[in-house]
């Protein structure tokens, strides 16, 4: 690409600054963590020190900070593949090394509640970024072995419970996720997308692991996703306040990076 700092179509940054992320050389910490909604990033922003905020624009807001000493930037992606694949190519030519997803999911198991925790070892899907990264149209990603490790294994010295499983990604959260809407014209899908994804061994749904485990390694990303769990599609429960999973899963993939800070 380019390095000039006059934009072009191929590559459209303006002095190192890129046409999406609010932000430009310098303002990116090595670790990144990538929760969907830009709301959650204001949210999250209180448990930092030494903020910097650089604003939103689209679906794409962050902050640089500190989390108990250690460098940490905020991310939001959006909802989709496709807008996280534009979050990780800007994150990577702005100096990040190591992405943590952390949002939300459906289980799709009565056995993982909501208000629980998914350090997902593998994301298997429908996702068509993943698709065009691997060329495999049912394509398995997996999170680094580091990563998923150093999550998995945070003690926050409380009852806090991190399982490790499969996730299913879809591009679609309702006619894909089998939600009972049908569509004005047409049929309803014809097979159920939940159970697909189950019987190849998924634990539960969303819709962007498999892109960031597909997507991250082609640019030199080292990756994992945390997820808390929002809605259980087994037993039908949903939770209503999300803002304690989301603050708990900035505690884990906080403290895991900075833990393993010294191992990448």
């Amino acid at each position: 690409m380019s390095t000039s700092s006059k934009p072009t179509a191929e590559h459209p940054f303006t002095d190192g600054r890129p046409p999406h992320l609010p932000c430009g050389p310098g303002d990116i910490c090595e670790d990144v963590l990538l929760p969907g909604d830009p709301d959650r990033v204001a949210l999250l922003a209180a448990r930092l020190d030494d903020v910097r905020d650089f604003g939103r624009r689209r679906e794409f807001a962050v902050i640089s900070g500190t989390y108990k000493g250690h460098p940490l930037t905020i991310c939001s992606t959006g909802i989709g593949g496709s807008s996280t694949e534009i979050a990780l190519m800007e994150l990577s030519l702005l100096g990040a090394k190591r992405v943590v997803r952390t949002g939300g999911m459906s289980s799709l198991v009565a056995e993982i509640p909501t208000g629980a925790f998914l350090c997902v070892e593998k994301a298997t899907g429908y996702s068509s970024l993943a698709k065009l990264y691997s060329g495999d149209e049912n394509a398995t990603a997996y999170a680094d072995r580091d990563l998923y490790q150093a999550l998995l294994r945070t003690n926050l010295g409380d009852d806090t419970r991190i399982v490790s499983g499969m996730v299913g990604s879809t591009d679609s959260y309702y006619y894909g996720q089998d939600r009972t809407q049908k569509p004005s014209s047409g049929t309803a899908p014809k097979i159920s997308y939940l159970k697909d994804l189950q019987e190849r061994g998924a634990v539960g749904v969303d819709m962007e692991c498999q892109t960031v485990l597909s997507v991250a390694p082609s640019l030199g990303l080292k990756a994992a996703c945390l997820l808390g769990v929002h809605g259980n599609r087994a037993t039908n429960d949903w939770l209503v306040d999300y803002e304690p999973t989301q603050r708990k899963l900035l505690d884990i993939a906080g403290t895991a990076l900075a833990r393993s800070q010294d191992n990448h």
